[in-house]
């Protein structure tokens, strides 16, 4: 001991407490921080982008030129059903909420995540099951739906069509919203830092 202190050797205390953090996929997977689920959404839904505009892009190919070019219309009204299905069902409602609302909603509201971060990522973890529910209706037994993405059955040229799961798909994709919604709500209302009223929010 010199001059009041204490010299001590074993620092092992100072870890006491702390918790190491888990890294590689597993560690984003079933990560429940509201930035990683956002960035996890961006991730998904960018794929679901590009697979969408790559469909787009055969589609124009067949239309180049009259009559049949590189598809029978068959595959072109599938091809239709899928890349309005994607857009709409996996881009364009979960989009900017899922994305930008978990990544940036707590940041803004002074909140240290969402109200439900559990049930947040299970909210992404549904929006991914219904996302291969919409694969699965193309292969499953009765073909891929040709009805395109309002699923309305006269526009279909086949009477087998799996209809019925891709509506499901859709309800699945719909309740993942409806839950990441749920939790937006009670964020807002619940997690706002003392002193900022409905009226001082950020827009």
């Amino acid at each position: 001991m010199a001059n009041g202190t204490i010299a001590v050797s074993d620092k092992s205390y100072l870890e006491e407490g702390t918790t190491k953090k888990s890294t590689g996929i597993m560690s984003w997977l079933l990560s429940t921080d509201h930035k990683r689920i956002g960035i996890m959404y961006l991730f998904a839904i960018g794929i679901f982008f590009f697979t969408a505009v790559l469909i787009g892009v055969l589609m124009r190919l067949e239309l180049i030129a009259p009559g049949r070019t590189i598809m029978d219309a068959q595959t072109y009204n599938t091809l239709f059903t899928l890349h309005g299905v994607i857009m709409i069902f996996l881009f364009i409602v979960p989009g900017i909420p899922a994305v930008f609302g978990n990544f940036f909603l707590p940041l803004q509201l002074g909140a240290k995540d969402v109200a439900f971060p559990r049930l947040n990522l299970l909210s992404f973890w549904i929006y991914l099951i219904g996302a291969v529910l919409v694969l699965v209706s193309l292969f499953v037994k009765g073909g891929p739906i040709d009805t395109g993405w309002t699923f309305y059955i006269p526009y279909s040229v086949r009477t087998t069509t799996n209809v019925s799961l891709a509506i499901f798909a859709a309800f699945v994709l719909g309740f993942s919203s409806i839950l990441t919604g749920l939790n937006f709500v009670t964020t807002v209302h619940r997690l706002r830092a003392p002193g900022m009223s409905y009226f001082k929010m950020p827009l």
